[in-house]
């Protein structure tokens, strides 16, 4: 009997546990970019899927993972860790509110406040939590952490009864999502010239060193025009200039520089000099 019991207990939560004909995938809308990166993927929420429960879970593996189980039903629910990010096994990443039935389709808005409550009302992004593996201590029952790169995933959603801690219903594995591939540096395209990374770090570099020259010459050049606007201006005084005749003054030189000597003699005596005065005097 007490067999039965057991038996029935396990059994119940499993029974109950449906699996709906739904699953998770990347929304096919052309306005929003970048659902789908090299460490997350953005999925549409089941809107209107879920009638009971209180809270859906969001669980992950890895496509190649043997074997992922069609149901999560009453199975141990295992952590990012443990799972080596869904190497071994299906984890559950996080945890949101069933969300509101709507018929109105999700509308990219030009808002930016009604584009964030579109997208956490509509959508959900895996891998978007870089802090969880941080936490040595306490770590957390969920870890919504970044996905691995170069890795296929599978996603589910289950709702889930807090009181009881039991699935309700759950829906299928979505189809395998590819991540992005960011391109190895080696096998980057180096048209035109054929150039190599290396190149281009040097060519980099060095623009960045002529664009810092051309500063510095602008700089120093503004500083010296500025220095010569503020110097006062100083007035140059004019030279004085002597200038040597060509002519000579025969009459002054020979009177200044002649023997004393002759100068007397060719003096005439003084009553003739006088007779001379008078006759110049005397009427005509």
């Amino acid at each position: 009997m007490k067999t039965t019991l057991i038996l029935f207990g396990v059994w119940i939560p499993s029974a109950l546990c449906v699996v709906l004909n739904f699953k998770p995938e990347i929304p096919s809308t052309p306005d929003l970019q970048a659902l789908r990166t090299a460490t997350t993927v953005t999925l549409t929420k089941p809107i209107c899927v879920f009638a009971d429960g209180d809270v859906v879970d969001v669980f992950g593996v890895q496509t190649n993972a043997k074997p992922i189980p069609n149901e999560i039903g009453s199975s141990r629910v295992s952590t990012y860790q443990q799972t080596n990010g869904g190497k071994t096994g299906p984890y559950r990443a996080a945890s949101f509110d069933i969300p509101t039935c709507t018929s109105a389709p999700f509308v990219v808005s030009t808002v930016p406040a009604q584009i964030r409550e579109a997208i956490n009302q509509y959508l959900f992004r895996v891998g978007n939590d870089a802090q969880c593996l941080s936490q040595i201590s306490n770590l957390p029952e969920n870890c919504n952490a970044p996905l691995n790169a170069h890795a296929q995933y599978r996603f589910k959603y289950a709702v889930r009864n807090i009181s009881t801690n039991t699935f309700i219903n759950e829906t299928l594995w979505s189809d395998s999502i590819t991540l992005l591939q960011a391109p190895e540096p080696t096998v980057i395209d180096t048209w035109p010239g054929k150039r190599t990374g290396g190149m281009v770090v040097i060519t980099t570099i060095l623009v960045i060193l002529l664009s810092l020259l051309l500063c510095v010459f602008v700089a120093l050049l503004i500083y010296l025009l500025c220095l010569k606007e503020g110097s006062p201006v100083v007035e140059q005084q004019p030279i004085p200039r002597s200038y040597l005749s060509h002519h000579q003054n025969l009459g002054f030189s020979e009177g200044t520089y002649a023997d004393p000597a002759k100068a007397v003699s060719q003096q005439p005596p003084e009553p003739e000099h006088y007779q001379s005065i008078e006759a110049s005097l005397a009427p005509v």
